[in-house]
């Protein structure tokens, strides 16, 4: 009986293990992708949350994409809006994809669709 014991034990604290060590949620993306805008930490946000810099060649593209969006968010009224849009889908719950890789958050006007990088972390979409 002790061993049976022992062995529910242990695998209920491998199964708490996985759960703290589980990828974020797309919700909990979304408010990491707030934060950056509200930091205006663009480096920060393509680097680690655009779903498609894979796709850059080089240093160089990367970097036009961060200056792309520093100058564009310049604006304050486009900062705003970007982060309101953003805060508009916390509440709701996305579609997912069949293999739960793309998480898309319907809004009345269109979409916000995040991917599931290969770090766990959810990117999104230009």
């Amino acid at each position: 009986m002790t061993k049976l014991i022992w062995a529910i034990t242990l695998a209920a604290l491998s199964l708490v293990g996985c759960t703290s060590s589980e990828s974020e949620t797309p919700v909990q993306a979304i408010q990491s992708i707030i934060d950056l805008y509200e930091a205006r930490d663009f480096d920060s946000l393509i680097r680690t949350r655009y779903a498609e810099i894979w796709k850059a060649k080089n240093e160089e593209q990367i970097q036009m994409l961060i200056d792309r969006f520093t100058t564009r968010f310049q604006d304050e009224t486009k900062l705003n809006e970007a982060i309101s849009t953003y805060k508009s889908v916390l509440e709701l719950t996305p579609e997912l994809s069949e293999n739960d890789t793309v998480a898309i958050f319907r809004l009345d006007d269109g979409f916000i669709k995040l991917s599931q990088m290969q770090n766990g972390k959810w990117g999104f979409h230009l």
